[in-house]
Order: C-alpha cells, then structure tokens, then sequence
C-alpha cells in the first residue's frame, strides 16, 4: 500500500480499493473455466466465438449508452448495476442453452462496459473533489493493479479448487455470484454518490454527454492517440482470452503429449501473477522518473514480442506458457499506464462518456477477428495481434516525442463549453 502521511487519503484509497478488487475478484473468478465449460456443453469454437462476440456488439452499441448515462444519473447507481448484470450474467451460465448463453454474454457486454468506466470515472471525480494530490492517481492505479494481481492469483486458485471439490466446471461461476453481492453491498453502504452533469433533465442530459463526449475525441488527438493504443491493445488481449485455451491445447498435440485434464485455475494464477509483477514495474519504474508514455510504448512493443513468441514455438509447451507469461507481464504496465494518461487527458464533465466510446472502435476490432477464428489459422490471428501491437507502440512513441507535450505533459481536454469561451 503507498504509504501516506494523510489519513484521510488512506481511508479513501482502502475503500475503492475493496470494492475494486472485490469487482475485480468475481471477474476473474469466471475466466479460467468459461472456454472450458462451453466445451463441455459441445459448442465449436465458432459457436463459443459467436457468443463472445455478442458479448462485445453489446459492449460497443448498448454499452455506450448505459455508461454516458453514469454522468449524469450518478456513477454509484451504475456501479451498482454493474453488479445487478454481471451477477445475472454469471448464473445464467448454469445453463447449457445456447440462446440463455446469448442472453448472457448481452448482459455482460453492459457490465464489461460499466466495468472499464463507471468505477475509474468514480474514483477520478472523488479523487479530485476532495482535493487530493494529482499524482496520488496514478500511484492509486498501479496499486491497485498490483493487488489485482494478487486477487486475481487467489481467484485461479479458488476456481480450480472449487472445480475440483464439486467436479462442476460451472462451480466458479456460482462463486462469482456470490462475490457480486459482496461488493454491491460495500458499494451501496460507502460510496457517494458522483455525476459529470446536471442531474436535471436526464435524458436530454445523457444525449448531451454523449454528443459532447464525441465532439472532446473529434478536436483532440492527444485523446485519440490514447484511443488508437486502447483499442489495438485490449482487442489483442480479448483475442487473447478466447484462444491462449485452445493455442495450449494444440501446443501439446503438436508436442506429442497426451492430452489430460489441464489444470487452468493454477496456469491463470501464474499469468496474473507476472501481471502483478508488470504493474509493480510500472510502480518502479514511473518512480524514477521514467515518462508514462514511454512505459505504455514499451507494453504495447513487449506485448507484441509475446505473440511473436507464441507463433514461432507453436509446437514447445513450455515455450507456449512462456509467452503467455510474458503478455500478461505487459498487461500489467498497460493498465496502469493507460489509466494514468486517461485521467490527465480528459475532461471530468464527459469522463464516463468519453471512456466509453473509447472502448467502442475496440469492440468492433474484437469482433472483426473472432469472426475469423474458425476460418483462420490461430498463428495468423496471433501475427495480426503483434502487428496491431507494434503499430500502437510506435503511434505512443510519437505521441511521447510530440513536441506539444511540453515539459509538463498534456492538458486535459477542453470541454465544449470551454472550446466555445476560445
């Protein structure tokens, strides 16, 4: 935990950080075993493809409304809702019916959305209203992407134990559930309420934001170049998700081994653990100076380095899990790193707004390639994740040596109205 002269901060950070990391916990919980479990109810690849991507159209279209909504009718509420969906999400896939399984993943596009904005946008705002240090921020993030690491070790452990205890691959969703409530009742007694509107007129206010929050992208390119590396990394890392399952399981084909039952909870555990190792360099990194930017360059390059690696030692389990190591380090640096460049860069009115359609361009990236991985060999899938990567360093690197950042970085963006006092 950083240490802090100021009890109040203290107390401050301790609560997100709960409530975050106890979102985080019911997350995690559901990755190791979801390809898996679908496997088990006879889907094909295209078939559990198709239901991840419903999962980001939901993201992109419904998800983009319901976040901008957060600005004006108050990021608690959302955050809560966050916790209402993801819950329903998760129980639904007790169910090996294909079109409940649809249901699900449209339920969890709109929490993914909530997810990646309302509980940032949360923070920020709080952050800033009770006039706390502006570096205080970024050593809060990468904080807390360290103990996410850790949350999200103990999150692999448990999913495997809770597999093998009850020999239901579905058992961790459950878990995830129940996780879910926990943190809607930490939410519901400790946060205050925030808003980047008016509170009246809702819904011409939602319109508002959403209108605003797409004229701050169009007239900053500062913003967008966060964007562009936004999209290439994490529609890299979703592609990630759905195939490092698959990939491992041809790695042992390819080798000769015999197939048996993989122990995915303790290979989820060892990756989030090189994440939190990712972080805490960010943290020691950044400490020494080193410019944000340059650390998020240096992600996106080793990111794409790792899947290099994948392709070229398709047939070396070990080297395989190696470089499945090395992505989740990078993953570790980003999101810190992108967190950080985000709350410098936009304007508190539209926060959640802007997060928002920040995620949508990387939704449809996301799905642009899934609707390839039955047709298109997973070494290609993985060149394209590497060429999108090295693309995003380099469009970082620019964006690190523009002279317009100046010696004291970028400003935030201006707001509508401020553009128009110009």
């Amino acid at each position: 935990m950083i240490s802090t002269a100021n009890n109040s901060f203290s107390a401050f950070r301790n609560n997100y950080l709960a409530v975050y990391l106890t979102v985080m916990m019911s997350d995690w919980l559901q990755g190791p075993y979801l390809y898996v479990l679908y496997q088990s109810y006879d889907f094909t690849m295209y078939d559990i493809a198709v239901l991840f991507i419903t999962g980001f159209v939901s993201g992109a279209v419904f998800g983009t409304v319901i976040a901008n909504t957060a600005d004006v009718w108050g990021r608690k509420k959302m955050a809560l809702l966050f916790c209402l969906t993801s819950s329903i999400a998760s129980l639904i896939r007790l169910s090996s019916n294909y079109h409940y399984l649809v249901v699900s993943h449209l339920l969890s596009g709109l929490s993914t959305a909530l997810l990646y904005c309302v509980f940032e946008a949360w923070y920020i705002s709080q952050h800033q209203r009770k006039g706390f240090a502006p570096a205080l921020i970024g050593a809060t993030f990468s904080t807390a992407i360290f103990l996410n690491g850790l949350v999200a070790i103990l999150a692999g452990i448990v999913s495997n134990i809770a597999v093998e205890w009850s020999g239901s691959l579905a058992a961790p969703f459950v878990v995830s559930a129940g996780t879910l409530v926990l943190a809607g009742l930490l939410i519901s007694s400790s946060w205050e309420e925030n808003y980047g509107e008016s509170k009246t007129n809702a819904t011409g206010s939602v319109l508002r934001s959403m209108l605003e929050g797409l004229v701050v992208l169009k007239n900053d390119v500062n913003i967008l170049s966060l964007g562009m590396a936004q999209t290439v990394f994490e529609s890299c890392m979703y592609t990630f998700v759905l195939l490092y399952t698959p990939a491992l399981e041809s790695s042992i084909k390819a080798s000769g081994s015999k197939e048996s039952l993989l122990p995915l909870g303790y290979l989820f555990a060892g990756m989030m653990f090189c994440s939190m190792m990712g972080s805490l360099a960010f943290k020691i990194l950044s400490g020494r100076g080193i410019q944000t930017d340059n650390l998020l360059s240096l992600a996106l390059f080793v990111a794409g380095a790792s899947f290099c690696f994948i392709v070229l030692n398709t047939a070396n389990t070990s080297y395989t899990v190696l470089a499945f190591l090395l992505f989740e380090f990078t993953t570790g640096m980003y999101f810190p790193s992108i967190g950080t460049l985000r709350a410098q860069a936009i304007p508190e009115q539209n926060r959640t707004g802007v997060m928002a359609f920040l995620r949508v361009p990387m939704n449809f990236a996301v799905i642009a390639i899934m609707l390839h991985v039955d047709s298109m060999p997973m070494t290609e899938i993985f060149q394209i994740c590497a060429l999108l990567n090295f693309v995003g360093g380099l469009v970082i690197l620019w964006r690190a040596l523009d002279p317009a950042r100046g010696a004291g970085g970028y400003t935030a963006a201006k707001t509508v109205d401020e553009s128009h006092e110009m």
